[in-house]
C-alpha cells in the first residue's frame, strides 16, 4: 500500500503483481486486499501530476496493456525471470524498497514518473488478482468491500478498457460484495461495452448473468434504459438459468417498467413465457394492469398471451377478477394457441387456501368455456 502511494518502489510490485496472478492456486483472502490495493492505485492516480496526463484524444487502454510493463512468456525466457529474482533479492535485512525506514538509504528513491496506462496496468492486474478467479454463486458467502468515492476511477477505467476479461473482473465486484451501494451503476457502466457489436465474451456473459440476479433491483431504479439494453445484449437462454424464480422476477419487474415494456427484447418475452411454464409463480401489482391493457390496445396478442399467465400466476385481488377475465377469453379468441399455456398453470396451482381455489376455478371456468367453443364475440379464433 505504501509502495503504491509514494511510488518509490513500482519496479518491485510489478514482480509481486505478476507472481500473484499467475499463482494458480491463490487464496480467496486475496480478493478484499487486491480490492484495498485498487484503492491505493486509484487515489494514487488521482494524485498524479497534471504534466502526466495524456496528450491529444482518449485511447483505448486495451492497446496500450501489451506494451507496458506486462510480463509474456517469452520475456520470462529472455532473462526476466532473472532480473525478477534479483528485485525480491533486494527485500529483507537492511533493504526497505518501500520506504518504510526512514534511516534506509532506499527509502529516499526518487518516485517514479507513472503515466495514466500505467496506473490502468496496476488496476487491471490487481483486479486479475482478486477477481479473476472468483465463480460468483447464491451460496457464496458475500465479501465486505469498502467502496469509497474514488473507486469511480476504478470503473470508469475498467469499462473504458475494451477487454472482456477486465470488464468481467469488475462486474464481480457487483457480485460478490454485502454493499448494495456502489460507486454508479454497473448496468451504466456496461452500457458502454453494449454500445460494440462484439458478442460478450463467455465469463463476461456468465459475469454478467450472475450480477443481474443480485443487484437487478437497484440498477433498475438507477437506469431503466440501460438495464434494459444490458438484458437484450446478455440474450440470456432457458439452460443459462439456475434460479428461474429470480429471473421471472427479473422480467416482469422489467416489463413493468415503461423503458422495459417498450423495448425489452421478444427473446426475453419467449423466456419469461418458459419461466412461467415452469411453475415459477408471481407476486401481483395493480401496475400488471397496466401493462395488460396496454397490450390489448396495441394488439400484441403474442406478448400478452404470456403476460396473462403471468397475471394469474400473480394471484391478483377478486375485485379485478372481471377484467382479467374479459381479456383472457378476448386473447383466446384471437389466438387459441396460447390456450395450452393456461391448461397447464391450471394443473400447476395447488391451492390451500380459499382465496386461492377461488382462483383456480375461475381458470377452470375459463378453460372449460374455450373448449365448449363459447367466445364473448361472434368472431371465432384465429
Amino acid at each position: 500500500m505504501n509502495g503504491i502511494t509514494d511510488r518509490s518502489c513500482l519496479h518491485h510490485l510489478v514482480y509481486l503483481l505478476e507472481f500473484l496472478a499467475a499463482w494458480k492456486k491463490r487464496p480467496a483472502y486475496l480478493t478484499p486486499m487486491a480490492y484495498q490495493w485498487c484503492s491505493a492505485i486509484s487515489e494514487a492516480a488521482r494524485r498524479r501530476d497534471p504534466n502526466d496526463l495524456p496528450a491529444g484524444p482518449p485511447y483505448r487502454l486495451h492497446r496500450i496493456l501489451h506494451h507496458q510493463w506486462r510480463l509474456q512468456p517469452q520475456d520470462l525466457a529472455d532473462g526476466w525471470l532473472q532480473e525478477g529474482e534479483e528485485g525480491f533479492s533486494e527485500v529483507g535485512p537492511g533493504r526497505d524498497p518501500v520506504g518504510l525506514d526512514p534511516t534506509s538509504h532506499d527509502s529516499h528513491r526518487r518516485p517514479q514518473r507513472l503515466t495514466p496506462p500505467m496506473y490502468a496496468h496496476l488496476l487491471f492486474i490487481t483486479l486479475e488478482i482478486g477477481f479473476r478467479r472468483v465463480t460468483p454463486s447464491r451460496d457464496q458467502s458475500a465479501l465486505h468491500l469498502d467502496h469509497t468515492s474514488h473507486h469511480e476511477w476504478v470503473f470508469e477505467t475498467t469499462f473504458s478498457s475494451g477487454d472482456d476479461d477486465v470488464i468481467a473482473d469488475a462486474v464481480c465486484v457487483w457480485t460478490i460484495s454485502d454493499d448494495s451501494t456502489f460507486p454508479g451503476s454497473c448496468a451504466s457502466y456496461l452500457a458502454k461495452r453494449v454500445g460494440s457489436n462484439t458478442p460478450f465474451s463467455p465469463r463476461l456473459q456468465l459475469a454478467s448473468i450472475h450480477t443481474v440476479e443480485r443487484i437487478w433491483r437497484n440498477e433498475l431504479r438507477v437506469s431503466e434504459l440501460d438495464t434494459v439494453r444490458w438484458l437484450n445484449r446478455l440474450n440470456i437462454g432457458v439452460d443459462d438459468v439456475v434460479h428461474g424464480e429470480s429471473w421471472a422476477q427479473v422480467l416482469v419487474e422489467v416489463i413493468r417498467s415503461p423503458t422495459g415494456l417498450e423495448r425489452l427484447s421478444s427473446h426475453h418475452w419467449h423466456l419469461l413465457d418458459k419461466l412461467v411454464a415452469s411453475k415459477h409463480f408471481l407476486g401481483f401489482t395493480l401496475r400488471d394492469m397496466e401493462v395488460m391493457r396496454s397490450l390489448e390496445k396495441a394488439e400484441d396478442w403474442e406478448k400478452l398471451g404470456v403476460w396473462m399467465v403471468a397475471v394469474w400466476s400473480g394471484m391478483p385481488e377478486s375485485e379485478l377478477m372481471e377484467g382479467i377475465e374479459e381479456v383472457t377469453l378476448k386473447l383466446l379468441s384471437r389466438r387459441l394457441s396460447a390456450f395450452p399455456r393456461f391448461e397447464d398453470l391450471c394443473r400447476a396451482l395447488t391451492c390451500s387456501v380459499p382465496e386461492c381455489q377461488a382462483h383456480k376455478d375461475k381458470l377452470e371456468q375459463i378453460c372449460d368455456q374455450v373448449r365448449a367453443g363459447q367466445w364473448p364475440s361472434e368472431s371465432p379464433p384465429l
